[in-house]
């Protein structure tokens, strides 16, 4: 009853496309050129270009004879090298949370400051464990909470 004429329909996307072609040919057979004036800008921004490039090359240069003259000096002072350094591994602690582990580390360096005194060098190990392992706002919360003797750890 009804034919289907597949010939002569086609899809969206194929009508699409064909537009788009049509489009770009209509595009790349329109010849541009530009006009004396628009040359003569392009190479006066050539050239504004090529002055800015050369004053930051003679800026570097003048600030790198100042930073050499400085440098002469025999009163630089050097910084000290940091060493980073975190909590050894602990077989008491296997997985990769690591809240525990903290928590301990803190218990075991007052439990030492306690027994040894403040200050004591064997506790030090135990200050720098904890440091690195726990954030400071935990960190300061059980320091207000041992002020308060409400802190919930063994001590």
């Amino acid at each position: 009853m009804t034919e289907v004429q597949s010939e002569n329909t086609s899809s969206l996307a194929v009508q699409y496309m064909l537009q788009e072609k049509v489009e770009q040919s209509n595009q790349s057979q329109i010849p541009v050129e530009a006009t004396e004036d628009e040359k003569l800008t392009g190479t006066a921004v050539m050239e504004a270009v090529d002055d800015i490039i050369k004053e930051t090359a003679a800026a570097k240069e003048s600030n790198e004879t100042a930073n050499q003259e400085e440098s002469g000096d025999p009163e630089v002072e050097q910084t000290p090298e940091i060493k980073l350094e975190t909590a050894p591994a602990d077989f008491r602690f296997p997985t990769t949370n690591q809240t525990r582990h903290c928590f301990t580390r803190y218990i075991e360096y007052h439990r030492c400051t306690a027994a040894k005194g403040e200050g004591a060098p064997e506790c030090d190990k135990f200050a720098k464990y904890y440091r690195s392992l726990c954030p400071g706002e935990w960190i300061d919360r059980w320091n207000e909470q041992r002020e308060n003797g409400t802190f919930p750890g063994p001590l």
